[in-house]
Protein backbone atom coordinates (compact mmCIF):
# COMPACT_ATOMS: atom_id res chain seq x y z
CA UNK A 1 0.00 0.00 0.00
CA UNK A 2 2.87 2.06 0.71
CA UNK A 3 4.54 1.55 -2.51
CA UNK A 4 0.89 2.38 -4.21
CA UNK A 5 0.84 5.96 -2.38
CA UNK A 6 4.36 6.72 -3.52
CA UNK A 7 4.22 5.79 -7.09
CA UNK A 8 0.45 7.98 -6.99
CA UNK A 9 2.38 11.00 -5.19
CA UNK A 10 5.14 10.78 -7.66
CA UNK A 11 2.69 10.82 -10.78
CA UNK A 12 0.77 13.78 -9.21
CA UNK A 13 3.88 15.67 -8.62
CA UNK A 14 5.38 14.89 -12.58
CA UNK A 15 1.81 16.20 -13.36
CA UNK A 16 1.80 19.22 -11.54
CA UNK A 17 5.94 19.89 -12.44
CA UNK A 18 4.49 19.64 -16.26
CA UNK A 19 1.81 22.36 -15.48
CA UNK A 20 3.57 24.83 -14.28
CA UNK A 21 6.53 24.28 -16.88
CA UNK A 22 3.44 24.78 -19.77
CA UNK A 23 1.74 27.23 -17.75
CA UNK A 24 4.69 29.58 -17.23
CA UNK A 25 6.82 28.77 -20.55
CA UNK A 26 4.24 28.68 -23.24
CA UNK A 27 4.37 32.28 -24.65
CA UNK A 28 7.48 34.57 -25.29
CA UNK A 29 5.68 38.43 -25.03
CA UNK A 30 7.42 41.24 -26.76
CA UNK A 31 6.29 44.71 -26.82
CA UNK A 32 6.68 47.54 -29.36
CA UNK A 33 5.92 51.13 -29.84
CA UNK A 34 4.93 51.99 -33.95
CA UNK A 35 4.79 54.99 -35.68
CA UNK A 36 3.09 55.31 -38.92
CA UNK A 37 -0.37 56.84 -40.47
CA UNK A 38 -3.66 55.95 -40.90
CA UNK A 39 -5.30 55.75 -44.25
CA UNK A 40 -8.72 55.94 -45.09
CA UNK A 41 -9.74 55.04 -48.82
CA UNK A 42 -6.31 57.37 -50.48
CA UNK A 43 -5.84 59.88 -48.09
CA UNK A 44 -3.13 59.79 -45.31
CA UNK A 45 -5.21 61.63 -42.67
CA UNK A 46 -3.54 61.14 -39.26
CA UNK A 47 0.19 60.49 -38.14
CA UNK A 48 0.02 57.76 -35.16
CA UNK A 49 1.70 55.98 -32.69
CA UNK A 50 0.54 52.08 -31.82
CA UNK A 51 1.60 50.15 -28.85
CA UNK A 52 1.49 46.12 -29.35
CA UNK A 53 1.94 42.93 -26.46
CA UNK A 54 2.80 40.09 -29.11
CA UNK A 55 2.59 36.79 -27.15
CA UNK A 56 4.35 34.68 -29.32
CA UNK A 57 3.22 30.93 -28.84
CA UNK A 58 6.07 28.17 -28.19
CA UNK A 59 5.57 24.86 -30.62
CA UNK A 60 3.89 22.61 -28.11
CA UNK A 61 0.69 25.06 -28.13
CA UNK A 62 -0.24 24.05 -31.37
CA UNK A 63 -1.57 20.75 -29.68
CA UNK A 64 -4.79 22.40 -28.35
CA UNK A 65 -4.55 25.87 -30.33
CA UNK A 66 -4.82 26.90 -34.07
CA UNK A 67 -3.17 29.92 -33.05
CA UNK A 68 0.64 30.59 -33.38
CA UNK A 69 0.57 34.07 -31.53
CA UNK A 70 -2.03 36.63 -29.76
CA UNK A 71 -1.90 40.68 -30.54
CA UNK A 72 -2.95 42.73 -27.80
CA UNK A 73 -2.74 46.56 -29.69
CA UNK A 74 -3.45 49.87 -27.83
CA UNK A 75 -3.77 53.63 -29.76
CA UNK A 76 -3.51 55.82 -26.77
CA UNK A 77 -6.77 57.44 -25.50
CA UNK A 78 -8.64 55.84 -28.96
CA UNK A 79 -8.78 52.20 -28.87
CA UNK A 80 -7.96 48.94 -27.50
CA UNK A 81 -8.04 45.53 -29.16
CA UNK A 82 -7.11 41.98 -29.34
CA UNK A 83 -6.77 39.13 -31.88
CA UNK A 84 -6.43 35.75 -30.90
CA UNK A 85 -5.66 34.47 -34.24
CA UNK A 86 -2.32 34.69 -36.03
CA UNK A 87 -0.69 32.24 -38.40
CA UNK A 88 2.88 32.55 -38.93
CA UNK A 89 3.77 32.38 -42.51
CA UNK A 90 7.23 32.63 -43.22
CA UNK A 91 8.55 35.57 -41.60
CA UNK A 92 5.24 37.10 -41.28
CA UNK A 93 2.28 37.17 -38.78
CA UNK A 94 -0.91 37.23 -40.55
CA UNK A 95 -3.51 38.77 -38.11
CA UNK A 96 -7.25 37.90 -38.35
CA UNK A 97 -10.11 39.03 -36.54
CA UNK A 98 -12.59 37.05 -34.46
CA UNK A 99 -14.57 35.98 -37.25
CA UNK A 100 -11.06 35.04 -38.86
CA UNK A 101 -11.01 37.33 -41.50
CA UNK A 102 -7.62 38.65 -42.36
CA UNK A 103 -7.10 42.45 -40.88
CA UNK A 104 -3.44 42.69 -41.35
CA UNK A 105 0.37 41.31 -40.94
CA UNK A 106 3.25 41.89 -38.84
CA UNK A 107 6.50 41.13 -40.13
CA UNK A 108 9.22 39.45 -37.68
CA UNK A 109 12.12 40.41 -40.00
CA UNK A 110 11.34 43.90 -41.09
CA UNK A 111 8.74 44.97 -37.99
CA UNK A 112 6.24 46.40 -40.07
CA UNK A 113 2.76 46.65 -39.17
CA UNK A 114 -0.10 46.52 -41.48
CA UNK A 115 -3.60 46.54 -39.80
CA UNK A 116 -7.03 47.46 -40.90
CA UNK A 117 -8.67 49.15 -37.74
CA UNK A 118 -11.80 51.30 -37.01
CA UNK A 119 -10.25 54.35 -37.44
CA UNK A 120 -8.42 53.32 -40.92
CA UNK A 121 -5.61 51.22 -42.19
CA UNK A 122 -2.62 51.41 -40.12
CA UNK A 123 0.73 51.06 -41.57
CA UNK A 124 4.17 51.78 -39.93
CA UNK A 125 7.30 50.57 -38.53
CA UNK A 126 7.78 49.21 -35.36
CA UNK A 127 10.80 49.30 -32.57
CA UNK A 128 10.52 46.83 -29.47
CA UNK A 129 10.46 48.29 -26.13
CA UNK A 130 12.54 46.70 -23.80
CA UNK A 131 10.88 46.30 -20.33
Amino acid sequence: MKQLFKYLLAIVASLLLVFVFVANFSAIEYRYECKGSFKKGDEQYEDATIYLKLSDYRFWVGIWGESDASLNIEIPNKHVAYYGHLKEVGDQLQIYDYDKSLKGNFSKLSKTLSLQTYLGFFDGMCNKIEY
